[in-house]
């Protein structure tokens, strides 16, 4: 009609209205993604490890601290944009009623708040980039009840260029877990003298929980700074009996080539050929927990025991907790039928070939 062509704004007064409507939604937006990421990322790396809560369930929990934030800051910001003096497009109550002014100012809005969210994306500058540290994928295969006392018992060590994590020959009672910075592991030649083996970094572990032997390498901090993580073997042990996977984690953690030396050491862990003593501490339950599925299902298969339970080889099936509970006499039977049995098996191939 004539007369909504009378009252239609011009085009300073849409850019004025446009400045005045988007400005505060640009800190709505802004407060509104910096107080979920930054909250949101505290309780991942928190309680998120503690509870095995995902990513997305904490950056959920962001979101709700977010939106009650942003209830209480919306006087704040609307006071703060009055004070910055911004234009004012002077619109009739006729103008301020048309159709096309209302969505205009809606997508102002839009617009802003839009704006705001992607300024509000500046703390994952100051983020590091996140990658999950080997205890934490460790401790999410773990029960609940275990995760928190594993992640109580696990410390953090620090080192200089230089330091030894691990000296030659010397016996450690600790499985260490990198977290930062590289390790040059180096063993022995035939003559004894040193060589790099490898190195290991970020997400590589090292150690075996099973053996209590003196070390056939060097750990030698390679970077001006190395961070790793640390738990006693026993407790490694103690804590993981039950819950194979997160066993599974550590051990495809290892470093190959270390793997290799150590095999070219006669550092077996296999418990083929070791005597087997039935006293209590003789490191039974540790042999058994280190062996392949297949072996473990063999032994097992020897137990003799009134109420024998059966396993079929599926992970989570609580095989080392069922063998830790038999009694010594029982492990030691169990252990030296399979050691008859695997070097029956070892000839059978010999004879083959």
């Amino acid at each position: 009609s004539s007369s909504d062509a009378l009252a239609r704004p011009e085009g300073a007064q849409m850019r004025k209205l446009f400045v005045r409507t988007a400005i505060p939604f640009v800190g709505f937006g802004f407060f509104d993604n910096v107080i979920m990421l930054t909250v949101g990322e505290t309780l991942d790396c928190t309680l998120g490890v503690a509870f095995g809560f995902s990513t997305l369930a904490a950056a959920g929990m962001g979101q709700m601290v977010s939106d009650a934030s942003g209830i209480t800051l919306q006087g704040l910001i609307e006071r703060f944009a009055d004070r910055l003096g911004l234009p004012d497009p002077h619109l009739t109550l006729a103008q301020q009623r048309l159709d096309f002014v209302r969505y205009f100012m809606i997508v102002s809005r839009i617009v802003g708040i839009v704006f705001g969210c992607f300024l509000g994306m500046v703390p994952l500058i100051f983020m590091p980039d996140k990658k999950p540290r080997l205890v934490d994928q460790i401790a999410e295969k773990l029960a609940p009840e275990k995760r928190a006392e594993f992640q109580s018992l696990v410390s953090t060590e620090e080192y200089l260029r230089g330091d030894h994590l691990l000296n030659y020959g010397t016996q450690s009672s600790k499985v260490f877990m990198i977290q930062e910075g590289t390790v040059e592991v180096v063993g022995r030649d035939l003559d004894g003298l040193p060589f790099a083996v490898c190195t290991i970094g970020p997400g590589h572990s090292f150690g075996v929980p099973e053996l209590n032997r003196p070390s056939h390498v060097d750990l030698v901090a390679k970077d001006v700074r190395v961070v790793a993580q640390v738990i006693e073997k026993a407790d490694f042990l103690r804590i993981t009996a039950e819950d194979e996977e997160g066993v599974e984690v550590f051990k495809k953690a290892r470093n190959t080539e270390h793997q290799v030396y150590l095999r070219s050491q006669g550092q077996s862990i296999a418990g083929a050929g070791k005597t087997v003593r039935a006293e209590k501490g003789a490191g039974k339950t540790r042999m058994f927990a280190a062996m392949s599925m297949e072996d473990k299902l063999k032994v097992l298969s020897f137990v003799t025991a009134d109420e024998k339970k059966t396993f079929t080889g599926a992970k989570g099936e609580g095989k080392v907790g069922y063998f830790a509970i038999l009694s010594e006499d029982q492990k030691r039977e169990a252990l030296v039928k399979w050691q008859g049995w695997k070097a029956k098996q070892t000839e059978q191939t010999k004879e083959a070939s």
